[in-house]
């Protein structure tokens, strides 16, 4: 039978080679479909976590805007010593972070400060890796580390005195003098211009709240295992009054972006699947009423309806295979190519005004999906034929002899 169906399809080879191409070039597209869609939200995660919110953080519970809290955690020593039983820990870091103001000689802004500290930050963040001017937080007890945007706003340079003010825990208008340490430029219009950074002891001393700080920040050394480790972490620290958060739970925005992303690509491979199985249709149903007579003889002799329909459905999973050999290659061959060279799309000017992003993606597989496409693309194939097959099992001998 196998030999059978494969002289079937080899009968009018045209028909075919347009089918298998038509089939291959879903896959292929459907592949880089995934890939591309794989990859920006790879990135998107790994930008949103390298820059700001880390894999985990924990935070005091009852905070409302898990990306700016608004309550101080207490408990911090408690929770540090929970974190270090964690082998899947790489760094985590103290942070206070308030809305206030910056001036200048020339100018003054709206900005958030972010008390980190220093070294620890380095690990958990790549802000260090923008510098454009200076250093990153340093040696300097009352250095600011700020956007070049912002700093040609207020007119700041290199070793330039800005003033930072904030509301103080006493109800006064805190205010202390810093000198620009750094000077960086992510390319994103949120960070360069409204995000400085300072010593968290620093800002303690600005806010009148030594020791005190509104969240943990965590990077693991494996982000697919932020869920997991969050729970792990959130049962050990039951009792105390505190929350452990994913990156997921603190940057909904992403979420609803990763969502809207999955929807479309969802959307755009039931088109393709929907091509595919009207190709494979087409191509079976011309195929059956070429062979009509040929049909009636079969079953003149002896052959049973099921063989028929057996015939060819395996003929529409042999010219599945076919296209999907063809698709498989030219699909791997693309990711291949961008994943070394890279595909530069206009992506940054999208998401750049909310956070850091390379223009250019490197394309990577993601092989249970590219499966379970090709799967997709074979179960198409087969209800295409089933239409055909049906209709061929139907036919009556007697009434197929007499076809021309």
């Amino acid at each position: 039978m196998l030999r059978l169906a494969w002289r079937n399809i080899l009968r009018n080879r045209r028909r075919t080679l347009i089918t298998a191409v038509s089939i291959g070039f879903g896959l292929s597209a459907i592949l880089f479909g995934q890939s591309l869609i794989q990859t920006v939200q790879v990135q998107l995660v790994e930008k949103a976590t390298s820059v700001f919110t880390g894999h985990l953080q924990v935070q005091a519970r009852g905070v409302e805007d898990h990306k700016f809290p608004d309550k101080y955690l207490s408990e911090a020593a408690a929770v540090e010593g929970a974190l270090d039983s964690f082998p899947e820990i790489a760094a985590y870091g103290r942070r206070l972070h308030v809305t206030g103001m910056i001036s200048s000689e020339k100018d003054s802004a709206g900005v958030l400060i972010c008390g980190v500290e220093p070294e620890k930050e380095r690990r958990i963040t790549s802000m260090h890796g923008y510098v454009r001017e200076g250093e990153y937080l340093g040696n300097d007890p009352w250095g600011v580390y700020l956007g070049e945007r912002l700093a040609g706003q207020l007119g700041l340079r290199l070793g330039s005195e800005a003033v930072l003010l904030s509301a103080a825990s006493d109800g006064a208008m805190g205010a202390e003098r810093f000198r620009v340490a750094g000077i960086y430029r992510t390319g994103s219009a949120t960070f360069d211009g409204q995000i400085v950074y300072v010593p968290l002891k620093a800002l303690q001393s600005l806010l009148v709240v030594e020791g005190k700080i509104n969240n943990l920040v965590i990077r693991l050394r494996d982000a697919e295992q932020a869920k997991d480790v969050r729970d792990r972490l959130a049962a050990r620290l039951k009792g105390l009054p505190v929350r452990a958060l994913a990156w997921s739970d603190i940057d909904q925005e992403l979420v609803a972006v990763r969502r809207y992303q999955d929807a479309l690509l969802a959307i755009v491979l039931a088109v393709i699947f929907a091509i595919v199985a009207l190709g494979v249709v087409d191509t079976m149903m011309m195929s059956m009423f070429e062979r009509v007579r040929e049909f009636g003889i079969l079953m003149a002799i002896g052959a049973r309806p099921f063989f028929v329909v057996r015939l060819i459905l395996l003929e529409a999973g042999l010219l599945c295979l076919l296209g999907a050999a063809c698709g498989l290659s030219a699909g791997a061959a693309l990711i291949l190519h961008f994943g070394r060279c890279g595909l530069a799309l206009p992506l940054r000017d999208a998401v750049g005004y909310f956070m850091p992003f390379d223009p250019v993606l490197r394309l990577r597989f993601n092989w249970p999906m590219h499966l379970l496409a090709f799967a997709a693309v074979l179960a198409t194939s087969l209800v295409g034929g089933i239409i055909p097959a049906l209709k061929a099992a139907r036919m009556k001998p007697t009434e197929s002899l007499r076809y021309l």
